[in-house]
């Protein structure tokens, strides 16, 4: 049988109308209804029907992914008795693995990301550009040199693929250095819309306030090892857990480390990506293209996904 991953998206996998191919399911409705009830009353209505300016706030973008994903998971596992080998999101995503694990219940999930969400809609302004054709170390080299010299906020938010980076910050010291590595080669350095430097140190107030709220929920050891973005490791302790996702928000999220790890580590060789979007396999296909590679978007895919996952269980 195959070696199979489940992973989750993050925020920017966002579109109208996600989810709603499914919603009418009992289990995708369990779903948007706890989120509903925990996050906000209208998040499914922004979410099948926008307005799109509504769904790229962080107050409803992260929630309203987070939900699509468990929803879809959870009509897959009606349909499939396939368990993951290894289970990891991207930032964001990471409470979708987490939820898959066992670590965390539906209604925790819900009403972590509501507060996470809050926390960093509200943090300073800042700015992110994602840096393409230059590898992960020679971003840092620049990005640490330039904050060293001038004591500004800038930082390595996400190491997506070998050639694909994403710097986070201030906004003059993401401009200033934006232009530092296209000196330094890269092909195209592109501001993204948002309007927070997520995963750097202006989400330090947030990440210390978010560490509080945690302590407040329970965590369940993993079920199912999670490969956490702070550190790219599987992790199954509860303690542990908690105390990462505490750290998350204003930390780099180690994509790159942690597709290498499924794969090349753990010999992980199909990806099941569950939530909107195609960012998270476009990223495995870019660095691993013989890995077989699904995307859980609506009902006909997941009736396709469970379909082929369970030839392989029974191939066995």
């Amino acid at each position: 049988m195959s070696k199979v991953a489940f992973v989750f998206p993050g925020q920017g996998s966002q579109s109208v109308g996600m989810g709603q191919d499914f919603s009418d399911q009992p289990a995708a409705q369990k779903v948007y209804g706890t989120f509903n009830r925990l996050v906000a009353s209208n998040l499914s209505d922004v979410c099948f029907n926008g307005p799109e300016e509504e769904l790229r706030r962080t107050l409803y973008t992260q929630p309203a992914i987070l939900a699509t994903s468990l929803a879809a998971l959870e009509l897959l596992r009606e349909k499939t008795q396939v368990q993951p080998v290894l289970v990891a999101g991207h930032s964001l995503g990471e409470y979708g693995a987490l939820y898959a694990a066992g670590a965390i219940s539906l209604e925790t999930a819900a009403q972590l990301v509501k507060r996470r969400s809050e926390l960093m809609e509200a943090a300073p302004k800042g700015a992110m550009s994602a840096v393409l054709g230059l590898d992960g170390q020679s971003v840092e080299t620049v990005v640490d040199a330039y904050r060293k010299e001038f004591q500004t906020v800038i930082a390595v938010a996400n190491y997506n693929t070998d050639n694909q980076t994403v710097i986070s910050g201030s906004p003059e010291a993401v401009e200033k250095v934006s232009l530092l590595l296209k000196e330094a080669g890269a092909k195209r350095v592109m501001p993204l819309p948002v309007g927070g430097a997520f995963h750097s140190p202006l989400m330090n107030p947030a990440a210390e306030a978010f560490a509080d709220y945690l302590s407040d929920f329970g965590f369940e050891n993993a079920k199912i090892p999670v490969v956490t973005n702070v550190d790219a490791k599987p992790t199954t302790d509860a303690a542990e857990i908690q105390e990462k996702l505490g750290r998350q928000i204003d930390s780099s999220v180690r994509w790159t480390q942690t597709m290498t790890r499924m794969v090349g580590e753990h010999g992980i060789d199909t990806v099941v990506e569950i939530g909107p979007g195609k960012v998270l396999t476009g990223m495995f296909k870019k660095m691993f293209p013989d890995v077989q590679l699904y995307n859980v978007l609506d009902l006909a895919s997941i009736e396709e996904i469970a379909a082929q996952l369970n030839a392989s269980l029974a191939s066995v």
